[in-house]
């Protein structure tokens, strides 16, 4: 490997930095750090949350006592009243 192949460029002044600088040894412009696994991550964890909220979701019982009915319900009639005992 040569020692170009090492190397990149700086953004600003497109002169070769070494690949470890943090500043451009050439024009002193703070360079960029590549994190592109961070991105691939954080979309793979974000459709991990979105799958197990579905599942969730799908799996949950219905919670179907929750609120009145639009079926309408038959009511009993008064049950009769008894006669004291004295």
């Amino acid at each position: 490997m040569s020692p170009q192949d090492s190397t990149k460029k700086c953004h600003r002044c497109l002169q070769p930095v070494p690949p470890r600088a943090r500043r451009c040894p050439h024009c002193g412009d703070m360079l960029k750090r590549e994190l592109p696994n961070v991105s691939i991550f954080l979309g793979v964890l974000g459709i991990i949350v979105l799958i197990g909220i579905g599942l969730l979701l799908y799996f949950l019982p219905a919670d179907d006592d929750s609120g009145p009915s639009n079926t309408p319900q038959q009511q009993s009639a008064p049950a009769p009243k008894k006669p004291p005992l004295n």
